[in-house]
């Protein structure tokens, strides 16, 4: 028994090095972005699409996967992404055009989108009661862990090795996940033989790549651009036909009843708000102590490692959190001790003393860490083990899109204070340099070098005009923490935890694995 108990443990942490990976994928690359335009002669347009490829593919693929492997069986699945996400970071460190590049960050997106749904859903169905509890801490505080440690690693590396070492960084790695998976992890599927409902997927891949698309390009292009406005009108109707076409096949891709189920809905929702905070924390903060404080980017990612410490010890208390409050009130504190964190940045300006910085940041990393991985295995668990997959897939996919929402929200909002607090200092610039100060912080240091003297007056007006935007997405974030906590005081179920809901085996049941 000691020995199963063990083998189960191990699997957890395959699983794990394969979401840090992942994590880690999603901010590592930032910093590799100039290395990459000087190498690949990459202009503006393409380094975008290096980034939004990735993203775009994630928000398609995710949901159909999710349920193709709930039917062929989440260690295969599982297997295959593993092997689809080695191959393209093998073919993204080899690229010799950005054309190659933006490719092979798309198949790494459809990776991703294969890995993330399953990886909650095997540790859900491997584990049950508080073991539940601690393993989804385990698994969250990995998940966590690799968005601030991107840019310590990428600026590690690339202080000694070309842009190609980020994507080389994977292969190991995931090879060891690959090759742990194959042995630790037991195979398990749903217990539905229904045939996949492909146009619902063809539904459901339109409405989410066009309305992550769309929300991308609206701070670049503007919300009124002709393509963003095409965009999210399609994402809309085709948004609308997935609801439609789910509600009258018989047996649809999207349960859509699930949102019926308190736990599941009012989880989803407080996972979606943490998500959001984090994504607007991730956008500007890492800026911030560039632009600036200036900082170079290894220092920026030391910088960010209290959040990763707040997850870490969110983690480490998940058992003694859930036998104290509950899966309601760990989910509640989680997000006021967010939105504690979020109110303190909120109130950092250029010379604010590192202490508070990190201070807020611990708490958000706190926050996020209790409310994930609580809330996780309560909406995932509240499917059922036959279904795991599917569950996971959909809590993923809106997590994912309500992320690049964040961050194409958090970039208006920011763009919009940035401009409008310097507009008033721009009255002497030729039209040219205006704009380029407008741009961004990078451009307006750029323009002040130019200025000599006289530019000092005008980097620390962009400076404070920066703050005033980090400011004021740092309030909006907070705002969305504190409704968080409110709706789920009022309409999350009280004895909500999956450590409870897996011990009194209400509405889960566990899918005896397969070998294989």
């Amino acid at each position: 028994m000691r020995a199963h108990v063990d083998r189960r443990w191990w699997m957890l942490v395959a699983v794990c090095l394969a979401v840090l990976v992942l994590s880690l994928d999603f901010t590592v690359l930032n910093v590799a972005l100039p290395s990459i335009s000087r190498s690949l002669n990459a202009g503006t347009a393409d380094l975008q699409w290096i980034v939004d490829a990735y993203s775009l593919a994630i928000a398609g693929a995710m949901l159909p996967f999710g349920a193709i492997a709930d039917r062929v069986g989440r260690k295969r699945v599982m297997l295959a992404g593993l092997g689809l996400f080695l191959l393209a970071s093998v073919a993204a460190a080899l690229s010799e055009t950005a054309g190659q590049l933006i490719a092979a960050r798309a198949v790494l997106g459809v990776g991703s989108a294969i890995i993330l749904p399953l990886t909650p859903a095997l540790v859900i169905t491997t584990f049950s009661g508080r073991e539940r509890t601690r393993a989804m801490a385990v698994f969250t505080a990995a998940v966590g862990a690799g968005m601030p440690c991107g840019p310590i690693v990428g600026g590690a590396l690339l202080q000694r090795y070309s842009w190609s070492s980020v994507f080389w960084i994977n292969v190991p790695i995931l090879a060891i996940a690959f090759v742990a998976g194959l042995l630790l992890i037991d195979e398990s599927r749903g217990d539905t033989r229904h045939p996949l409902d492909i146009v619902g997927g063809l539904f459901a891949v339109v409405a989410t790549v066009t309305l992550v698309y769309g929300v991308i390009r609206g701070p670049e292009s503007g919300w009124s651009d002709g393509l963003t406005v095409a965009l999210l009108i399609a994402a809309v109707i085709a948004g609308a036909a997935f609801v439609a076409w789910e509600r009258r096949v018989a047996h649809p891709l999207m349960d859509l009843p699930l949102f019926r189920k308190p736990q599941f809905t009012w989880n989803t929702v407080a996972i979606m708000i943490v998500a959001f905070a984090l994504a607007g924390v991730i956008f500007v903060v890492p800026l911030y102590l560039q632009a600036v404080r200036g900082f170079d980017s290894l220092g920026t990612g030391l910088r960010i490692i209290p959040m990763m410490a707040g997850l870490l010890v969110a983690g480490a208390l998940a058992t003694i959190l859930d036998r104290t409050f509950g899966g309601k009130g760990i989910v509640i504190s989680g997000l006021v001790v967010m939105g504690a964190g979020l109110l303190l940045l909120a109130r950092v300006d250029e010379d604010t003393a590192y202490v508070w910085l990190a201070v807020g940041l611990a708490g958000c990393g706190f926050g996020v860490g209790a409310v994930m991985a609580t809330s996780l295995a309560a909406a995932v668990g509240s499917v059922g083990d036959g279904g795991a997959g599917s569950g996971s897939a959909v809590v993923n996919t809106l997590r994912q899109v309500g992320s690049a929402v964040a961050v194409a929200a958090m970039g208006s909002v920011l763009s919009g204070v940035y401009q409008r607090d310097l507009d008033p200092a721009l009255g002497g610039l030729p039209a040219a340099a205006a704009d380029t100060v407008r741009q961004s912080l990078f451009g307006a240091a750029a323009v002040a070098e130019t200025l000599g003297p006289s530019g000092a007056g005008l980097l620390r007006t962009a400076h404070q005009a920066y703050v005033d935007g980090m400011s004021m997405v740092m309030w909006c974030c907070f705002g969305l923490a504190v409704a968080g906590a409110v709706l789920c005081l009022a309409f999350l179920p009280n004895g909500d935890s999956p450590a409870a809901v897996a011990a009194d085996d209400a509405g889960v049941t566990t899918a005896a694995p397969s070998k294989g």
